[in-house]
């Protein structure tokens, strides 16, 4: 380009020169240029390829896992059910012979406990058929409430339920969303032993609700907050850690999202969010809310002391 004017000096004008300059230019850029782009596609295919081999061999992993579980989970939980009809039926007799029964109790408590674990694997690794249809997230919350407000009472927690003042309908197994619920109350209740407020709110959007839990307890601890819904991640003492994943995957079957995080000041708080029945318009929302407003008011919330 700078000996051209020197090498066709009278031939080429101005419009000619840059002309040249330009098929110059391109050939002088072209190959560089492809060269970047081509590195660029194959590193993103590399990126690609890793990432699928990545999800195929977690999706191995877990499906090992799955089969293990089950298969220790049925050879626990059936000696198991024996040891504690056994205990349970001669009662009485082993009180007879000196067996303490605060003692037989406490073995028929930890029994309990571990049937309990040995379902949460089972749970796990081999989820129920849901069963969909049409359910209303108010009476999914108020039954949930309802499960739990002896234990609130107990431990002094304040349960606040800010509900919608119109059903909130979502496709779904009402059994499994209230599962993922209680589990979610639960772990903030285990989080507030000596007290505090735990919140559920439904808050609605064009597309989804919000389920929102939020509690005033100790929250999430730094170490478990990055893998918060890894299979057997737990700070519980007697926990086994699947609770929040089982949670997780019944949001997903659900096509809605479960988070967690913890609360500036104090405590922790789960959001999940579910897909309406039927996507509204704005203008149908706020027929329903005018509806509404029009009617008495209603207590929108519910309190247990």
């Amino acid at each position: 380009m700078l000996v051209l004017p020197f090498i066709l000096p009278d031939l080429l004008g101005k419009t000619g020169e840059a002309f040249f300059d330009a098929i110059l230019l391109t050939l002088v850029c072209a190959l560089p240029v492809w060269f970047v782009i081509l590195a660029a596609k194959q590193a993103e295919q590399e990126r690609i390829t890793m990432a699928r081999e990545s999800e195929a061999l977690k999706a191995q992993q877990m499906m090992t896992l799955a089969q293990l579980a089950t298969g220790v989970a049925h050879e626990i939980r059936n000696p198991l059910t024996s040891i504690k009809m056994l205990i349970q039926v001669n009662k009485d007799k082993f009180a007879e012979e000196g067996l303490p029964t605060d003692d037989l109790e406490l073995v028929v408590h930890e029994i309990r406990r571990m049937e309990r674990s040995v379902n949460s694997l089972l749970e796990y690794a081999r989820p129920e058929r849901s069963e969909f249809a049409e359910c209303n997230l108010q009476k999914i919350i108020s039954n949930t409430a309802q499960l739990i407000e002896n234990r609130c009472t107990s431990q002094n927690v304040e349960l606040n339920l800010n509900l919608l003042q119109f059903p909130a309908l979502v496709e779904g197994d009402s059994a499994q969303i209230q599962q993922l619920l209680l589990n979610l109350v639960l772990n903030s209740l285990d989080a507030m032993p000596e007290g505090g407020t735990l919140t559920v709110e439904v808050s609605p959007s064009e597309e989804t609700y919000e389920i929102i839990v939020r509690d005033t307890g100790t929250g999430i601890a730094p170490a478990v907050e990055s893998r918060l819904f890894t299979p057997f991640v737990t700070t519980k003492d007697n926990g086994v850690g699947l609770g929040l994943g089982i949670c997780k995957r019944i949001a997903e079957m659900h096509n809605g999202t479960l988070t967690g995080v913890n609360r500036p000041i104090r405590g922790a708080e789960f959001c999940l969010t579910l897909p309406l029945t039927h996507v509204n318009s704005q203008a149908n929302m706020e027929s329903e809310l005018d509806s509404v407003n029009s009617q008495p008011e209603t207590e929108a919330a519910c309190k247990v002391y």
